[in-house]
């Protein structure tokens, strides 16, 4: 009786045990450096600095649900802002690559030639974004991107609060 009830408990140890020395050799990760948003700032500077931390591109409307993403809040605040060019500006140089898109986005319908010297500067990226369209989610160049951009596709969808961009 007594050697039934010790093999179920030594074979539990055991499985303790090999998930223990998996778990301790597995690297740390790190997360990713955020700016806090304190409580005291104003909606255009927490809008800044949503942007400026986002870690995807996304439509006006994703998931199942179509709920519109913070990212997007964030930017219909600056985008109807008297200041909204020169936020969109400082965003190109100290965002993160998927917030640089939103500003750019930004610049698309308010200022024509700031646009086109941004986009300049992004046509030629290769690196991978993030993208969630709807309930998709994938991945883009910058260059297909600033492409889109360039259509008005993200910016009406921004504006007109769409559920996602059309998609070619």
């Amino acid at each position: 009786m007594v050697r039934r009830s010790i093999v179920p408990l030594a074979s539990l140890a055991w499985s303790f045990g090999i998930v223990a020395l998996v778990l301790r050799h597995l690297p740390a990760t790190t997360q990713p450096q955020v700016n806090p948003i304190h409580q005291s700032s104003t909606p255009a500077d927490m809008a800044i600095a949503i942007l400026r931390n986002a870690d995807r591109f996304s439509s006006a409307g994703v998931g199942y649900a179509g709920i519109t993403p913070n990212e997007v809040m964030a930017w219909r605040v600056i985008f109807f802002r008297a200041d909204a060019d020169s936020s969109f500006q400082k965003l190109l140089d100290t965002a993160t690559p998927a917030g640089q898109l939103y500003a750019l986005a930004g610049l698309r319908f308010r200022n024509d030639a700031a646009f086109a010297r941004a986009a300049a500067k992004f046509e030629g990226r290769q690196d991978r974004i993030q993208t969630v369209r709807g309930c998709i989610v994938g991945t883009s160049t910058v260059a297909e991107l600033v492409s889109e951009i360039r259509k008005g596709d993200w910016v009406r969808d921004y504006l007109r609060g769409s559920e996602f961009p059309r998609l070619r």
